[in-house]
């Protein structure tokens, strides 16, 4: 059952990328147990929203409050160690190491909880547990997928931080992942989603926002983004005009 325990808090929060003033007193709140989805258009600032949230870049401005503790000025690692994991676009497994010890690179600060991690992952992805021994880099692509976000898991995180979760993706394998994320969530495990696959991600969210030039410009939750006339109107033609497919 979903509850309405704020997790996360960002709070008026200002992020330059180089020259550029990306993020504009940026406001939003995750509960506990929630899938939340930002869509945008490139540029607007989802990736660097989750990239600023999970310590990689250093906010201006502004506040990120995590589990009731601002966490903006720490590293990566302390973050991470908080219970807060980013899974970078693209997603890259460790092609000459096998899926085994991509796991294990996970639970570098969970050691103590290695096999309760891996009894979670192969849970979700039980396709992984077959395929221990194999090398990653011979993984098909939507395997590779179940591999990062599985060894996001295995650093034991509260809140997942996913960035184009479903780029590259084909069909079958991307409704293989929107069963797997709603699998996440039911171990009590709230995702926080970015990315161009507009319909996806909107349709596996309980809460999302629409982020334009810097700032949020709407709310609801997934299906009632889905219909809202502007971002029907301003998103998709966005995304049909640069060439980016709505699945």
């Amino acid at each position: 059952m979903e509850t309405q325990r704020p997790i996360l808090k960002v709070c008026n929060l200002n992020v330059h990328y180089g020259d550029i003033h990306v993020l504009k007193q940026l406001n939003l709140s995750i509960c506990a147990n929630q899938i939340v989805s930002v869509v945008g258009a490139n540029g607007s600032g989802k990736t660097t929203l989750l990239k600023a949230v999970a310590g990689i870049l250093r906010p201006v401005q502004g506040a990120i409050i995590y589990h009731h503790k601002q966490i903006q000025t720490l590293s990566v690692h302390e973050v991470v160690r908080r219970g807060l994991v980013y899974v970078s676009e693209g997603m890259n497994v460790f092609p000459f190491m096998s899926v085994l010890e991509n796991l294990e690179v996970g639970a570098y600060i969970a050691r103590e909880k290695k096999k309760d991690r891996l009894s979670l992952v192969f849970e979700i992805f039980p396709l992984l547990a077959d395929k221990l021994r194999q090398m990653a880099g011979t993984l098909s692509g939507g395997q590779k997928r179940m591999l990062t976000i599985a060894r996001g898991l295995m650093s034991d995180p509260d809140l997942l931080l996913l960035d184009d979760p479903f780029l590259g993706l084909a069909p079958k394998d991307a409704n293989r992942l929107c069963d797997a994320l709603k699998q996440i969530r039911r171990y009590d495990i709230t995702l926080f989603l970015a990315g161009q696959h507009v319909r996806r991600i909107l349709r596996v969210a309980t809460k999302a926002f629409l982020v334009e030039e810097g700032k949020i410009a709407l709310a609801g939750t997934g299906e009632q983004m889905l219909g809202h006339p502007h971002l029907r109107e301003t998103l998709f033609g966005i995304v049909a005009e640069s060439g980016v497919e709505i699945p």
